[in-house]
């Protein structure tokens, strides 16, 4: 049965230069073995109308946009993963290699936190770290 419950999201994002944390009233719903987290990041944090889904199963977590910005990005340890960010200047190509992946819930609610290394187009961008939070709406 697909139940969908109201939480909230802090992410915080790690580089070496910045932290960012923004909050979310999302959507839960729970398919299979997979958790499906989906809200709206507004215009004023520069996504324009744009649809978040993060979907955080056993082997992967995957980060898909919808709208103003289009993206996908799949994290999974120790692999290499190609993805994409879309935007109306054009497509870059993306790959992602998941160092860590850390998932912690308990009927939707706790934390899930991975670190990932981006190349664009074979070249290093940056090293990330993505801590999820969540808990009741």
């Amino acid at each position: 049965m697909n139940i969908k419950t109201k939480v909230t999201l802090t992410v915080t994002s790690y580089t070496n230069e910045e932290t960012i944390r923004l909050s979310y009233l999302a959507d839960r719903y729970v398919k299979g073995v997979n958790q499906y987290f989906r809200y709206i990041e507004d215009s004023n944090e520069g996504m324009g109308q744009t649809v978040t889904l993060l979907k955080v199963g056993p082997e992967e977590i995957r980060i898909i946009r919808h709208g103003d910005i289009e993206s996908e990005q799949t994290f999974a340890v120790g692999e290499l993963r190609p993805g994409f960010y879309q935007t109306k200047q054009g497509t870059l190509q993306l790959e992602t290699r998941t160092s860590h992946v850390s998932v912690h819930l308990e009927e939707g609610i706790g934390t899930v936190e991975w670190t990932y290394e981006m190349q664009l187009a074979g070249e290093p961008v940056g090293s990330y770290r993505l801590n999820v939070e969540i808990g009741e709406a």
